[in-house]
């Protein structure tokens, strides 16, 4: 007997297939570049790495990254592992919070200040690979907040509570400069990739100050009406008049070499504005980390940003780097480990450019830095983030109000130790780095901690 098929029947059948064939469906309208490019995990899991670098090493590339309490560690043979041989460790293992700079060539030469205490300051040096050897430096017994390096190996910089100290010998001594007067504690300190000598100090005040005599004299650029600690600065390294700032929930971009700067938000989270990254292969093309909300980009020059979390989520991230070699991996420190994401489907159809070639210029003329001692200070208090991070910082008005967005600084002036801006009262800031250096200089090969992580798929 034949049961008719009725119109109840074949919407019934039609809405089961519907519903089994539904999540294929789904894959299949996701277009392909999202699933074969999105972030996924390498390494360091369960970790908070709070910064990650992506370095040049003759034709290769060598990824290090700096876990809260685990040191510094680099991704060898598919897995990280620990690059800690020479430093101190506390009673259970643990290291102190690590402020690194990396320097590319061969060999790589890398710089970490190591501490959390004001009265105990480590910094080290090593040639990667190798042993942390301790050199000793007075600074006064201030807690470095940032350092940062030429083009030229031997040139640093270190920035204190109080002070900017230069070193011209790869940190064995060091020379104190008089850092911007009234000015809040350092946040950032950047060297300008295609202006010899020309420094960009970010401050836990909302502030950024630029320096283009290596730090002799300093330049007010920006301060905010309401206070945000500054917690990135990046500047564009093919078009090096245009540089971007992050603070609080909000990133800000000048395009006159710090003259004037504009509030570039609209489209971001409210999460903290916490990594800059400019792609040098995209004109236009700058990524964001938030923490927490994952990772953003915008390829207008930040006039407007897109969440880039495909895989990833609104995971805290703390650090943004991306391969010197192929230009195609993009890397991010978390509060979950490292990860990885290529942008080999970005790079196709896109204006791609090579930077030119950069040729550093030595050194002028100058007294042969000595260590200076200084008087030991009362520091002042650290930065910590802002409670509500859906508060927007606000600028100051110019002294025409007909153009809101855009930021006039101060009058460009050079300071002396009499002038200071009038800022809003400091708010409360998050304690910074320093420990007890207790190392031998050695060498040899570093012991490798075995972490098995999964290996980066091929580019």
């Amino acid at each position: 007997m034949r049961v008719p098929i009725t119109r109840a029947r074949l919407i019934q059948a039609l809405a089961a297939c519907l519903v089994f064939f539904a999540p294929l469906l789904l894959v299949l309208a996701v277009p392909a570049d999202s699933l074969a490019n999105a972030w996924r995990p390498i390494g360091m899991e369960s970790s908070k790495v709070e910064a990650v670098y992506a370095l040049r090493s003759g034709e290769e590339s060598r990824y290090l990254c700096a876990a809260s309490g685990q040191g510094i560690w680099h991704f060898v043979s598919g897995r990280w592992q620990a690059l800690n041989r020479g430093l101190p460790t506390g009673a259970w293992g643990q290291l102190p919070r690590v402020r690194m700079a990396a320097q590319e060539g061969q060999p790589m030469r890398l710089y970490l200040v190591l501490g959390e205490r004001a009265d105990s300051t480590g910094f080290y040096a090593q040639k990667y690979p190798g042993l942390w050897a301790f050199l000793w430096a007075d600074f006064g017994k201030d807690v470095v907040r940032a350092i940062a390096f030429e083009p030229d190996p031997a040139l640093l910089y270190a920035a204190t509570a109080q002070d900017i100290y230069r070193s011209a010998d790869g940190g064995v001594t060091w020379q104190r400069l008089d850092g911007p007067p009234a000015a809040g504690a350092p946040s950032a300190l950047v060297v300008h990739p295609r202006k010899p000598g020309e420094l960009w100090l970010g401050t836990s005040r909302g502030e950024v100050y630029i320096s283009r005599d290596r730090g002799q004299t300093w330049t007010l650029s920006l301060h905010l009406s309401l206070e945000r600690v500054v917690n990135s600065i990046a500047i564009d390294p093919v078009e090096p008049d245009k540089a971007y700032m992050a603070a609080g929930a909000s990133v800000y971009a000048t395009t006159d070499g710090g003259q004037t700067w504009n509030r570039r938000s609209v489209g971001l989270g409210t999460g903290f504005a916490v990594a800059l990254l400019v792609d040098p292969a995209a004109r236009g093309t700058v990524f964001l980390g938030a923490n927490p909300d994952g990772v953003y980009w915008s390829n207008n020059y930040a006039r407007t940003w897109e969440p880039f979390r495909e895989g990833m989520g609104r995971l805290g991230v703390n650090s943004l780097a991306l391969d010197p070699v192929d230009n195609e991996t993009l890397l991010a420190g978390t509060d979950n480990g490292v990860w990885a994401r290529s942008l080999s489907w970005l790079r196709s159809g896109a204006g791609v450019t090579v930077p030119p070639p950069y040729t550093p210029t030595p050194l002028p003329p100058t007294e042969s830095p000595t260590p200076t001692h200084s008087p030991t200070r009362t520091l002042t208090p650290t930065r910590t983030r802002l409670p509500s991070p859906t508060a927007m910082a606000t600028v100051l008005p110019t002294a025409t109000r007909a153009r809101a967005e855009t930021i006039a600084p101060s009058p460009t002036h050079t300071f002396s130790p009499t002038t200071a801006p009038t800022v809003a009262p400091v708010e409360p800031t998050r304690p910074a780095p320093t420990a007890t250096p207790t190392a031998p200089m050695a060498t040899s090969t570093p012991t490798s901690a075995p972490t098995a992580t999964p290996t980066l798929p091929p580019r």
